[in-house]
């Protein structure tokens, strides 16, 4: 079989996956679910009878890139849920390209079609777009864009990209560890690049800003954010405080802890005296995302979403213990199922249990005997 044929059928074969994906997704299109309707749909309606107007005014407590995007959608024909959740499906798609674009760039292309397929078919995105009508892989797909340019050495572009991944959602906090960790072991960019980010935020508020929107709005949505949700340690989600009582002071202890951990891993790769590779910067993106929402406090079901991703990128390229990608899956679809159908199908303190076991394999995975000082170095990928 020529190398023609092999490529075309694997193309008919992601196409096939892709359009079944759409069809399975669409299946759920008809599910509304509690914030579509309490927010989303009264944010359209508004959008298509205010227009921009509306945001200048403060509608949502969404950033404004994602409510201009509803805004366009009203110029569509089509029912409102179909089109919220579409725009979703969309970038699911999109992601999943990026996973696709990370592991052939990391692995010279050898399955790189499959981490595709299977990221557009991971229960969490398929729920989180056709059934919840949430946006995660909005700002994922920047994430995973911003990841690429890192690893093509394109800086500015890829600070850039984080901007945009901001603008729609604040947790992509969650992979800015990694780049703090770069910017002081490997010492290949300024430290002016990290202005890019509120800078990529900026851009994408532009239109409102003209409008008369205060460019304080672009950053002060996030404050009234982190103060709606701050109730509960954590809302259905596998993490420490499902094996803690529900004491902000103990949020507060476990936020400093979280500071020194990530401090502690800096210190270790400044002692190492070795640039990380390309290889090595999927698996402390990884691990910094679990440590992030596994100790931080106030913490929800689907703040653990790139984390899915990123886990399925991960094994593509490291092709070892599958069990991290499918026990951080399997932790995250536990929470959409408490918050989606009232399912506890299992208890999430057991998870919790799971994703501590996840976070210290992959940390003794990145913290690797044979990576240490005193082994020989081996070439960066």
């Amino acid at each position: 079989m020529t190398k023609k044929k092999i490529i075309n059928k694997k193309t008919v074969i992601l196409i096939s996956v892709i359009l079944g994906s759409i069809l399975i997704k669409y299946c759920f299109f008809s599910f509304e679910s509690g914030d579509y309707k309490r927010f989303l749909l009264n944010w359209y309606n508004t959008l298509s009878e205010e227009g921009l107007t509306s945001i200048v005014n403060g509608l949502g407590n969404y950033n404004p890139p994602y409510l201009i995007l509803l805004y366009l959608l009203t110029f569509l024909p089509g029912s409102a849920i179909v089109k919220i959740k579409m725009l979703s499906v969309v970038f699911d798609i999109l992601m999943g390209f990026m996973g696709y674009l990370i592991v052939k760039k990391l692995t010279k292309g050898k399955y790189a079609y499959l981490c595709w397929i299977i990221i557009i078919l991971l229960p969490t995105v398929i729920l989180n777009s056709s059934m919840w009508a949430q946006c995660d892989s909005i700002y994922t797909t920047f994430v995973l864009l911003s990841i690429y340019l890192l690893l093509k050495e394109k800086y500015s572009l890829s600070f850039l990209s984080l901007g945009v991944a901001f603008s729609f959602k604040l947790q992509f906090i969650f992979i800015l560890p990694l780049y703090m960790i770069l910017y002081f072991v490997n010492k290949k960019f300024s430290i002016l690049n990290f202005l890019l980010i509120p800078l990529g935020n900026i851009l994408m508020c532009l239109p409102v800003i003209l409008m008369g929107m205060p460019l304080v709005n672009c950053f002060t949505t996030y404050l009234e954010q982190t103060t709606d949700y701050s109730v509960y340690l954590t809302r259905n989600l596998a993490n420490i405080y499902q094996l803690l009582p529900n004491i902000k002071t103990i949020g507060m202890v476990l936020f400093i802890i979280t500071g020194l951990i990530f401090l502690g891993l800096l210190i270790y790769f400044l002692k190492r005296k070795k640039e990380i590779s390309k290889k090595e910067i999927m698996s402390i993106g990884l691990l910094g995302i679990l440590i992030a929402v596994y100790f931080l406090p106030f913490m929800h079901e689907r703040y653990m979403f790139m984390a899915d991703i990123l886990s399925v990128i991960w094994f593509f390229i490291y092709k070892r213990k599958i069990y991290i990608p499918i026990l951080i899956n399997l932790s995250s679809l536990a929470g959409y199922s408490v918050y989606l159908f009232g399912f506890d199908w299992m208890p999430l303190w057991l998870f919790s249990g799971c994703m501590l076991f996840v976070i210290i394999s992959l940390f003794l995975d990145v913290i690797d005997k044979k990576v240490l000082p005193f082994r020989k170095e081996q070439n960066s990928v």
